[in-house]
């Protein structure tokens, strides 16, 4: 089971919206984020750019993105990968099809969309990386929503999230190796408590699950709290919730989440 702590702060499912892809890279917001930001910082976007792309539309705000990953041996190699894939096929497919293709929708986005900006950086506080801090300092007039999935390097910068509440609006965090990590995840929840509401929790099933019903990957919304003026009310809500909620893999059943 889940530690208490991981339970959300109730808020009617009708003030919350998905954002992304139908399953891998889709993630649920609270409505009003999209009308308060005007900057999204995405640390980690893969092969799938989904959130990026329908949160620009809500909210008309900048994309900043840093994957240090998507080289051009990456889309080289990938494209290979996907021209084999899409012939192997016994019957026409339009989503390998875009695969093949996906690079111009890479370049589209954000090289010929002049809002939107794309580092091919590692985050960290080495050399060669770009560290949060610079990230944050680069932006100090905006109003920031953030989304990290960094397999698991997020945990290096935890502790420097709770200094720019005035400036980050809310933020989505895919926590990796959680049974590994929980002490962490649950003294960062305690520290940013006092500006921050947990909103939302959700299991990848690409991941495991431990033997005490701990998936080793979450994925947690939070949300300001200055958006919110309501009285606090019990959560009873089943998760993942129906209609907000799909599994990260389709093939598999979603995870169930039990909280002591």
């Amino acid at each position: 089971m889940l530690p208490k702590k991981f339970l959300p702060t109730y808020i009617k499912n009708s003030h919350l919206v998905r954002v992304g892809s139908v399953y891998d890279g889709g993630y649920v917001l609270p409505k009003i984020l999209l009308k308060k930001t005007n900057l999204l910082i995405s640390l980690g976007i893969g092969d799938n750019w989904e959130f990026e792309k329908q949160f620009s539309r809500c909210s008309k705000c900048k994309i900043e993105a840093y994957d240090h990953s998507i080289d051009s041996d990456y889309w080289f190699k990938k494209f290979k990968t996907d021209i084999i894939n899409f012939f192997s096929l016994k019957y026409f497919k339009i989503q390998k099809l875009y695969k093949i293709i996906q690079f111009i929708d890479f370049y589209i986005f954000f090289k010929i969309n002049k809002k939107n900006e794309f580092y091919l950086k590692k985050i960290g506080k080495k050399k060669e990386c770009i560290s949060f801090k610079e990230i944050m300092s680069n932006n100090s007039k905006k109003k920031i929503f953030l989304k990290i999935d960094i397999e698991g390097a997020e945990y290096s910068f935890l502790k420097e999230v709770i200094n720019y509440h005035n400036k980050i609006n809310g933020f989505i965090f895919e926590f990796h190796h959680v049974t590994k990590n929980l002490n962490k995840i649950l003294n960062f929840i305690k520290k940013i408590n006092k500006y921050y509401f947990l909103i939302h929790i959700h299991a990848n099933n690409f991941s495991s699950v431990s033997k005490k019903k701990i998936p080793n990957t979450l994925e947690f919304t939070f949300a300001h709290r200055k958006f919110f003026k309501f009285k606090r009310k019990k959560n009873n809500k089943k998760y993942p919730i129906e209609g907000l909620d799909n599994p990260n893999f389709k093939r598999a059943k979603d995870i169930n989440l039990y909280f002591n």
